[in-house]
């Protein structure tokens, strides 16, 4: 992600770091946080959120693949 994260933790290297440790404790790679929030960002400022849960079902459709590759 750019260095114009929505989520302003993402921007110091100390908040990464704590987002890194959440996210690995919980088993969700970062990149698959970072892709659900820019799924959200990209729905800012519109009034109907149309497509939003299909890009997060796409999304997590994805990790489910790379798991069981990873299998």
């Amino acid at each position: 992600m750019t260095s114009d994260n929505v989520v302003v933790l993402l921007n110091s290297e100390e908040g990464r770091s704590l987002v890194k440790k959440k996210c690995k404790e919980a088993e969700i790679p970062i990149t698959v946080l970072q892709d659900l929030i820019a799924a959200e960002a990209d729905q800012q400022g519109k009034r109907r959120k149309a497509g939003l849960w299909e890009e997060f079902d796409r999304i997590f459709d994805s990790l489910e693949e790379d798991e069981e590759l990873a299998s």
